[in-house]
């Protein structure tokens, strides 16, 4: 890669991950403020959720810093075992972000999944005692099957 293509990347990684913690900070804000009117399962969620999205953002940061030393190691020709070393290093916060990103994709998955099923339990629930509501009369009494099959097969005979 030439130098001034790494500057780029490593200078674009910097302001990329500068942009996210600002967001980050604004979430988190938020959530702060939303507090009182949430359920606890969805601030402790959100608040792992955002902390695991600032460590990436942070490791971000330090890539694209380790991309330009890591430039300034090939530049100056460093010791080959110390570019090697430097370069793992920088690969091994690569890999940690990748894992951060997959645990929160896993996180929110079953959050959400979690979330889902509970609304559908509710739904069937609130489903069920409306067609109690539907089966009984305005004066609160439960119809009788048996009755109303009289009643149209006595007004079917007449």
């Amino acid at each position: 890669m030439e130098p001034w293509s790494l500057i780029l990347v490593a200078v674009s990684l910097l302001l990329a991950a500068g942009g996210l913690i600002r967001s980050h900070q604004r979430a988190w804000r938020a959530l702060q403020q939303r507090r009182g009117q949430m359920e606890p399962s969805e601030y402790d969620f959100r608040r792992r959720q955002l902390r695991r999205r600032w460590q990436t953002s942070a490791m971000l940061g330090l890539v694209g810093i380790g991309m330009l030393i890591g430039g300034l190691l090939i530049v100056r020709r460093a010791a080959p075992q110390l570019v090697v070393v430097f370069w793992l290093g920088v690969m091994l916060l690569v890999v940690w972000i990748a894992l951060l990103a997959a645990a929160d994709i896993v996180s929110t998955r079953l959050y959400f999944s979690r979330l889902r099923r509970d609304y559908v339990v509710e739904q069937a629930r609130l489903q069920a005692q409306l067609r109690r509501m539907e089966r009984t009369r305005g004066n609160g009494q439960a119809d009788d099957p048996e009755a109303e099959k009289s009643e149209e097969t006595g007004s079917e005979e007449s």
